[in-house]
């Protein structure tokens, strides 16, 4: 359940992220979606169990620097989310300040 009293800055939650992934672990993320290319969006996305995967150099991917790159472990995926668009981190609402 999301408990929607509890912040973190969204900078600092992308860090724990990277720290988590560092020693294995796992984290949940809640992001809303958009496609750049069709200018649309397609609500929102939950992931259980996700752990960072090394991002997309700038030259390879369009925007990458405002990018997340995870993998999803519960569905085997590979995903990317706009880090603005973070909406929730392991239960802790992310704000963007």
């Amino acid at each position: 359940m999301i408990n929607e009293q509890q912040t973190t800055d969204l900078y600092e939650a992308i860090a724990q992220m990277r720290k988590l992934s560092s020693k294995g672990k796992s984290f949940s993320i809640t992001h809303s979606t958009f496609n750049q290319d069709e200018q649309s969006g397609h609500g929102l996305k939950h992931c259980q169990n996700a752990i960072l995967r090394p991002a997309a150099k700038g030259d390879d991917v369009r925007n990458a620097d405002l990018k997340l790159f995870y993998y999803d472990q519960d569905n085997r995926l590979n995903r990317t989310a706009w880090q603005p668009l973070i909406m929730y981190f392991n239960s802790q609402k992310c704000i963007l300040t």
